[in-house]
């Protein structure tokens, strides 16, 4: 095989290949029984187009496999980024928490009043909005009825759904069971590489 040929052979898709493999056995079955020479050429190049075919699903599997690897990478990086500013925010949060409170400290003792200017802010303290501390759980039956929301939420039991469609079960009225495919990437074991070879 000349390195033009091989090259062309490497540029192809998946879908090319195949289809340069299916237009090799067409040739292949119309060339005469007397003509060894073409068969032989022929078959030549079936082989160079099944090598082709070989190296492109190891070259997208490693393609695949990278990927998956630089995914992880950025997720950890992700992940320590989010740790690092909650830990800051968190630390930011306690502080402006802690500032408050010493401000409504000095407040309730008198230093500071309801309202303080500075020169270009002002500090000023406020009554909040009133809340509810409740003294009595609403499950408990003493809690009045009036003042009590009773939530119902209903849930699919999806895996029994499922499990009942495996077992025969016709659940075509509440559901549609879909089924498709994935891509699996997996290393040839080399009991696979004997018997292909």
């Amino acid at each position: 095989m000349t390195l033009q040929t091989e090259q062309n052979i490497n540029t192809l898709t998946l879908g090319q290949l195949s289809l340069e493999a299916a237009k090799l056995w067409d040739d292949l079955e119309e060339v005469g029984s007397d003509d060894e020479g073409q068969v032989e050429t022929i078959l030549q190049k079936l082989f160079e187009t099944q090598g082709a075919f070989e190296r492109k699903i190891d070259a997208i599997a490693y393609v695949a496999d990278q990927l998956k690897l630089d995914i992880e990478v950025w997720q950890r990086r992700l992940e320590a980024i989010t740790e690092l500013h909650t830990e800051v925010i968190n630390r930011k949060q306690k502080q402006l928490k802690s500032f408050k409170a010493y401000l409504l400290y000095l407040n309730l003792h008198g230093v500071l009043k309801e309202r303080n200017l500075g020169v270009e802010r002002e500090i000023a303290f406020q009554n909040s909005p009133p809340r509810v501390v409740l003294k009595v759980e609403p499950e408990n039956p003493e809690f009045p009825e009036e003042f009590r929301d009773t939530c119902v939420e209903y849930h699919p039991l999806t895996k029994q759904i499922l499990e009942a469609y495996k077992q025969g079960r016709d659940v075509s009225a509440i559901a549609e069971i879909e089924s498709g495919k994935h891509v699996r990437f997996k290393v040839i074991s080399t009991k696979q590489k004997r018997q292909k070879g």
